[in-house]
């Protein structure tokens, strides 16, 4: 008997072990399911897929940028940033020299003051360019359906943003001035206020990220213009939210008050189009984008003290400038992320443009500075 007895304890004893075993099994297979399911959100999320689809911009961009050796001398010239948006925008390309008839190569051409005006001029001929010039511009921006930025090669006398040079002559004679070609100058008239640059500039990277920042705010109002839905234009207001507080309160709060005004559509659309424009004209200081992220963080209702005193160390890093805002921006995203789940990929702050256009963290990382 008391040997059976014995016997019925060791049976329970196994049984007890075999289950403990089996919990245990099942424990650990549900933590590594979440680890599992954590990484492939964080390789497949975050960082390397967007939830969101971005819209497809039209750029205009000089012909001579990476496309077509039509440049006066005959030469393409090489540009990063055209090259890394070819597969994400649609381009509408365009030399204005030789859409007017003047072949490749060419002689040179420049820009003369003339009784006050602006004539674009052939030195070797002394032919003057300059109706010719306007009028297919003109023909040529008034078939345009949309647009939505610019992309000019610096310093030249059709396409030049602002720093092209002005004669006091034809020949022998000395730069008086600055300004745009004749091509780019109806552009900045007509299209005021949107993003348009230069391919040299656009090499520096805070310069590039506005750029790409404007182009891809304008290119999706631009489906709010189309659909002149009040439904799209507060779901706009509210993915931009964060973004335009970094680039001006005041306009922001214009905005905001716009959208609650009890106008016809087409009137808010425009109005909020300007205060848009106005908006984007150039970054917001390092004091709004500090008050910026203060109000995201506040959004994500956080009460976790060390959370709190982390983020509030990691403001005063970025504020003394030992770290950058993309190393701040990875950090918000992760709290996004556990916050506002798959909404938190639509907000423009933490993803204004295609991750794929980000400018290199560090171009020469690969470099070995210690080979004599």
């Amino acid at each position: 008997m008391l040997l059976q007895e014995k016997s019925i304890f060791i049976n329970h004893k196994y049984i007890y072990i075999y289950i403990y075993i089996f919990v245990l099994f099942l424990s650990i297979r549900s933590l590594l399911k979440s680890a599992f399911s954590c990484v492939t959100t964080i390789s497949h999320g975050i960082y390397f897929k967007h939830m969101r689809s971005f819209p497809r911009p039209t750029v205009l961009v000089s012909r001579c940028l990476e496309f077509d050796k039509v440049r006066y001398n005959g030469q393409v010239i090489p540009s990063q940033i055209v090259r890394d948006l070819i597969p994400l925008v649609d381009f509408i390309k365009v030399c204005p020299e030789v859409e007017i008839g003047l072949g490749v190569p060419r002689d040179t051409l420049r820009i003369v003051r003339q009784n006050g005006e602006h004539r674009l001029i052939q030195p070797k001929t002394g032919e003057d360019l300059t109706e010719r010039m306007n009028s297919f511009t003109t023909r040529f921006l008034d078939n345009i359906d949309h647009i939505d930025g610019f992309i000019y090669k610096g310093l030249s006398p059709s396409m030049g943003v602002d720093d092209v040079k002005i004669y006091s002559g034809v020949s022998m004679s000395p730069v008086i001035g600055r300004g745009a070609g004749l091509f780019a100058g109806q552009v900045i008239v007509r299209y005021e206020g949107y993003p348009i640059e230069e391919n040299e500039r656009l090499r520096n990277s805070h310069i590039r990220h506005h750029f790409l920042t404007q182009l891809y705010a304008f290119t999706n109002f631009r489906y709010v213009k189309e659909t002149s839905s009040y439904d799209e234009l507060l779901s706009f207001h509210k993915n931009n939210r964060f973004l335009f507080m970094s680039y001006s309160n005041s306009v922001f709060t214009e905005m905001s008050e716009l959208i609650r005004r009890e106008i016809e559509i087409a009137q808010m659309i425009k109005d909020y189009e300007s205060l848009l424009k106005q908006l984007l004209k150039k970054p917001g200081s390092l004091a709004l984008k500090m008050d910026a992220l203060r109000n995201m963080f506040f959004a994500f209702e956080c009460e976790n003290s060390e959370e709190i005193s982390f983020f509030e160390e990691m403001l005063g890093r970025f504020s003394n400038n030992r770290i950058s805002l993309d190393a701040v921006i990875e950090v918000m995203r992760m709290f996004a992320s556990r916050s506002f789940g798959e909404d938190a990929y639509e907000d423009t702050f933490l993803y204004p443009y295609p991750e794929e256009l980000k400018a290199p963290a560090d171009d020469k990382r690969e470099k070995d500075y210690w080979v004599k």
